[in-house]
């Protein structure tokens, strides 16, 4: 087809009223450049890109959501796990602490069950104290109650070391606990935080910009610190409980052995009594046996003595006769004053009544003596039974009267 002027662009001369118009190849052009600009398609890419953007970004956000909240709820379990094991070693040193405790005061109630023993066996000593002379001697109960007496002073030191290890190691397990406790707390914050964290959603109401929330805090541990200072935490319950154990078995140990061995002394305080019992009773009994028969021979003696005083009386008259008739012999007048046979016979007389007299006075004086001796064997005999009656009374009615309130063995080891 041909083109018209107007679309050639040749205008026809029309004056001014044609002037400021553009031809019709311009406007064709302004038409196709307005309908097929290239913002359309621009448009139809960008929003192609858009589009790929948002899955891509919406994909990556879903996926990174995904892997922190996984993460998140790991770190939620790592957190339960030794929050976990903080309870289990928390409940363990707690009931160690209780254990310990009741032995401390079993040790304690030992402590005080003992002076009950050592005011005993002091007392015993005291006591024995009062025997009277021949009976003070170091015997065997003297030995055994000395013996129990340095027993009971080691005994004591015992419990007094044994009280100052269980409150040492009681000092251990508190301090322990109270790291446990403090991690513990830790722990318990972290994980519900940490479980706020995991269960947190684009929706939840606590969700807002927290400005500055990338910036890492100074002074953070890593994991492997982390767990580090749980697991010393852990090491340090662990080796407060294991030294704990071992010092209750040796405490039970020791008051186990210190019962048997106090017991035991006390049997053997006991028996060396009874035996010193027995055995002033015997010579207590051979004393008495003793002492009747002295005074049997008091009295014989006594009689004797009598009998010669009766004899010497006798004699002392007869020579007081002889001696008489001598004399009136002496009187008679000149050659009758003979020596004859009857006055032969009045000196031979006298001189035996003499003899007689010194013979009687000699077993009188030495009877005398012996009499003497007699009371003086009684005298000694009866303080000899004295003594041994103060020494029975004090070892039988004090000493093992005193002794038979003696502590049990439960009550020795603190029960």
């Amino acid at each position: 087809m041909q083109k018209t002027t107007a679309e050639n662009g040749d205008y026809l001369s029309f004056g001014d009223r044609n002037h400021g118009l553009s031809t019709m190849l311009k406007w064709h052009e302004h038409n196709q450049k307005v309908l097929k600009g290239d913002i359309i398609g621009i448009t139809d890419e960008n929003t192609s890109i858009t589009k790929n953007c948002i899955v891509k970004v919406n994909q990556t956000s879903c996926e990174d959501f995904s892997d922190s909240t996984d993460q998140l709820k790991h770190r939620v379990r790592h957190i339960n796990y030794w929050k976990a094991e903080l309870e289990r070693a928390i409940k363990d040193i707690d009931a160690e602490i209780n254990v310990l405790e009741a032995l401390r005061q079993q040790v304690k109630n030992a402590m005080d069950t003992l002076k009950i023993p050592e005011y005993i066996s002091e007392e015993c000593l005291d006591m024995r104290r009062n025997r009277m002379q021949s009976d003070l001697i170091y015997d065997e109960p003297q030995e055994e109650l000395f013996t129990e007496s340095a027993l009971i002073e080691n005994v004591k030191r015992l419990h007094g070391e044994m009280l100052r290890d269980i409150e040492n190691q009681m000092k251990m397990n508190v301090a322990a606990k109270t790291a446990l406790e403090a991690d513990w707390g830790n722990k318990y914050l972290a994980f519900k935080y940490e479980s706020a964290n995991a269960d947190l959603q684009t929706k939840s109401e606590k969700v807002k910009d927290s400005a500055g929330a990338t910036r890492l805090s100074e002074g953070q541990s890593d994991v492997t610190s982390w767990e580090h200072y749980t697991v010393n935490a852990l090491q340090q319950f662990k080796s407060a409980i294991d030294k704990s154990k071992q010092l209750r078995s040796k405490v039970e140990a020791v008051l186990i052995n210190s019962t048997r061995d106090l017991r035991s002394q006390d049997v053997k305080v006991n028996e060396a009594l009874s035996s010193r019992i027995a055995r002033t009773e015997q010579v207590k009994t051979e004393l008495e046996n003793q002492l009747r028969l002295t005074l049997v021979k008091i009295v014989e003696t006594e009689n004797i003595l009598e009998t010669l005083h009766d004899e010497i009386m006798k004699v002392s008259q007869r020579i007081q006769v002889a001696q008489t008739r001598l004399n009136t012999k002496n009187i008679r007048p000149n050659v009758e004053n003979c020596r004859e046979g009857s006055l032969v016979g009045l000196l031979d007389e006298v001189r035996d009544l003499n003899d007689s007299m010194s013979l009687l006075q000699k077993r009188s004086l030495e009877t005398e003596k012996l009499r003497a001796d007699l009371i003086h064997e009684r005298s000694q005999l009866e303080n000899e039974i004295m003594v041994k009656k103060k020494t029975i009374y004090l070892d039988n009615e004090r000493c093992l009267f005193l002794r038979s309130h003696f502590q049990s063995a439960e009550k020795l080891c603190g029960f």
